[in-house]
């Protein structure tokens, strides 16, 4: 396994009245994220939090299962580990999307994400919005995420600058966390090497830096004096934005933790004695986790009492426990009765409808 070193730092800079980003530095998950919120009031604060606090619990979640293996996502070119991170961005953009259409003081709220997650000697990097992560390897700096902006899609569609576009539009973000049900990160794995430097940061930084300027300082010291220098340096330069950055150092390898102790020896029970059908679900108040003796291609219904309202959209996980077979899948309550709720699947892509479907022959 890699061995890390990580430090992050948020500074609310010299115009803003308010802090609206936030950032997570989990050396145990592995997990690194920065997330820029924007909105009227309080309302980006908000949304930044929910999207750093949804990942956050998500991960630790997948952390915590005893085997993703079979963990069916939403691309079979990624990983197993890729796809969680994705779910989890998928998770936090529900839950601000959600809160901003209920609250009326969260409106028009949104946020940038920007994560990093490694897995055994890989790193899996997943953003929306225009927070940047830069890797450093050896003197050379490059944008490994991809901005979500009016100014970098020009640059796509028209490299030769055929395109003419207002000034004031080129920063404006194209892709961002809570404005829609569903959103789109940009995942893609990297390879990692002792010695890299992966640097995530939010505009505060990157709009006072260049690129070269943000690796000469990350490389240069350990990554606690890293991130207060380049946060100096962007306050030195007017301090015109909130500053957040998060370095993550990559020290060498260490040899992976021993196997844990094989857990105590369980009373088999009888094939019939309890449902195969493991459904797991997160609302805004919590998580919850029910069984399920029928499942339908298009939907489930699950008996609970708790207090889920009809059209509350939900991210579940199906897990089939004798075949230890998992779908992740979003779904809208479409009816609730005394004994549970119905719940209708929502944006299924062709790879998930069929793992339901083998999943329902099972059952």
């Amino acid at each position: 396994m890699l061995r890390i070193e990580s430090a992050g730092l948020t500074d609310i800079g010299k115009k803003r009245k308010g802090n609206e980003d936030a950032y997570l530095v989990d050396d145990d998950l592995r997990l690194y994220v920065v997330a820029d919120g924007m909105g009227g009031r309080q309302a980006g604060e908000i949304a930044s939090r929910i999207v750093i606090d949804t990942i956050h619990r998500t991960m630790a979640k997948v952390h915590d299962a005893a085997d993703l293996s079979h963990v069916t996502g939403f691309d079979q070119g990624f990983s197993v580990e890729a796809n969680c991170l994705v779910y989890s961005i998928l998770r936090a953009n529900l839950k601000t999307f959600e809160t901003a259409r209920h609250d009326p003081a969260c409106r028009g709220m949104g946020s940038t994400v920007a994560a990093l997650y490694f897995s055994d000697d890989r790193a899996v990097i997943s953003n929306v919005g225009d927070s940047p992560i830069f890797r450093v390897r050896g003197a050379e700096i490059q944008t490994v995420s991809v901005a979500h902006t009016v100014m970098a899609e020009q640059a796509a569609l028209a490299p030769e600058g055929g395109l003419k576009i207002g000034q004031h539009y080129l920063h404006m973000i194209t892709r961002a966390m809570g404005i829609a049900e569903t959103v789109s990160p940009d995942t893609r794995e990297l390879d990692c090497r002792d010695g890299d430097v992966l640097v995530i940061c939010s505009d505060g930084l990157s709009d006072k830096a260049f690129p070269e300027e943000i690796a000469e300082l990350a490389t240069a010291h350990p990554p606690r004096e890293a991130c207060g220098r380049l946060v100096a340096m962007a306050n030195e330069r007017g301090g015109d934005d909130n500053i957040t950055v998060v370095v993550v150092k990559i020290a060498g390898r260490q040899a992976a933790a021993p196997a844990a102790a094989p857990p105590p020896a369980q009373v088999a029970l009888a094939v019939d004695a309890v449902p195969r059908l493991l459904v797991e679900y997160d609302t805004d108040e919590a998580s919850y986790s029910t069984y399920a003796r029928t499942l339908r291609v298009d939907g489930i219904f699950l008996e609970t009492s708790e207090p889920v309202a009809e059209g509350e959209e939900l991210l579940l996980n199906l897990t089939d426990m004798e075949s230890e077979t998992t779908v992740m899948v979003s779904g809208l309550v479409v009816g609730r009765t005394p004994d549970g709720i119905d719940i209708r699947f929502q944006n299924l892509t062709a790879h998930q409808l069929e793992s339901l479907k083998v999943l329902v022959d099972r059952l």
